[in-house]
């Protein structure tokens, strides 16, 4: 079963930004905590002072790597919490270790090395639709919103 703490997961290869401060910690304003899951940015003293810079007050902030993720999300988070990683793969990998996420929202994929577009600015590799895909395959809803305000868009009906 999921855990009922797990408010907001986020794929956004920037991490935290303003957007994701503001809009979505609007949105879900019942989170109090985020966890950020990435194998870099937990062993980058500068960036995470940047993330604990812009996260605002009366909100706490980890950044942990994908194996400590595992372990916290297991055992269950003791506030309600947003998730937020870079890329599909940092889900798979959550997933595999018995991880379980209801829901995923994609706000920031950008254009790098073999990423093609997937729609508007979002752009993903054929290694990441593979991902997207067993994700939906195993129920899990995928969507596409930038922001809170924008049109939600189901990832099962672009895969096809």
């Amino acid at each position: 079963m999921a855990d009922k703490n797990l408010i907001f997961t986020r794929i956004d290869d920037r991490l935290i930004h303003g957007q994701v401060c503001a809009a979505w910690l609007r949105a879900y304003s019942n989170v109090e905590h985020i966890t950020v899951i990435d194998d870099k940015a937990c062993q980058d003293a500068f960036m995470q002072q940047m993330f604990q810079m812009l996260v605002p007050s009366g909100i706490t902030i980890e950044i942990v790597s994908v194996s400590d993720a595992v372990k916290i999300m297991m055992a269950g988070f003791k506030k309600p919490t947003m998730v937020i990683v870079k890329a599909p793969d940092t889900l798979k990998r959550l997933l595999d270790n018995g991880v379980e996420i209801p829901k995923v929202n994609i706000g920031g994929m950008g254009m790098s090395t073999g990423r093609k577009k997937f729609f508007q600015n979002i752009s993903t590799t054929p290694a990441e639709n593979d991902i997207l895909r067993e994700m939906v395959e195993k129920g899990i809803t995928v969507e596409i919103q930038i922001i809170p305000a924008a049109k939600t868009i189901n990832v099962a009906k672009l895969l096809k």
